[in-house]
């Protein structure tokens, strides 16, 4: 997963970079524009999953925290009374759980500084879309984009008026199966 959002990353700027760069009669500046918003958002994209997998490290590395202080726990109840092997397999997973959670902590932190100079790379990929020119929609063009946009909105709620059914569905099938 880490390898996937990475490369999207390093293919949106570099792409970014081609069009900004792409003189100005190799395509029609409309074109370039959308070339231009589809690798920014490309690059959203990547730090939102970069974002992801940030939180998701740190809640792995808190849960295995916790586990670390169960298993002391639970090392120091056996020693009151006397069980030798469970103070042993609660020492060892306590070594465990605490060494993976130092794995986890480090992950999260590097995906952080990671995090910060990806973000500088989008600032700077915005900063100069935004110096740019943008040509005049057409009165046409504008036309279709609103109706593509309804037809998206119209697809989209569709979507999730299907998706709250399917859960209320699931819920209520759930709560059958407890009745009985």
């Amino acid at each position: 997963m880490f390898e996937d959002w990475k490369r999207a990353w390093r293919e949106a700027v570099e792409n970014f970079r081609r069009e900004l760069n792409e003189p100005e009669s190799a395509g029609e500046p409309a074109a370039r524009v959308r070339a231009m918003e589809r690798e920014i958002r490309a690059a959203r994209d990547a730090l939102r999953h970069l974002d992801e997998a940030i939180e998701d490290a740190a809640r792995e590395a808190r849960a295995e925290r916790e586990s670390e202080r169960v298993c002391v726990r639970r090392e120091k109840l056996a020693a009151g009374v006397g069980d030798a092997e469970t103070v042993r397999l609660a020492a060892e997973y306590a070594a465990r759980h605490a060494e993976r959670a130092g794995v986890l902590e480090r992950k999260s932190a590097v995906l952080r500084e990671e995090r910060t100079l990806l973000g500088r790379d989008l600032e700077a990929m915005e900063r100069v879309f935004d110096a740019q020119p943008k040509p005049a929609p057409e009165a046409g063009a504008v036309h279709e984009l609103t109706e593509q946009r309804k037809r998206e909105d119209r697809d989209f709620s569709k979507l999730e008026r299907e998706a709250r059914e399917k859960a209320a569905s699931e819920r209520l099938e759930e709560l059958k199966r407890k009745l009985r």
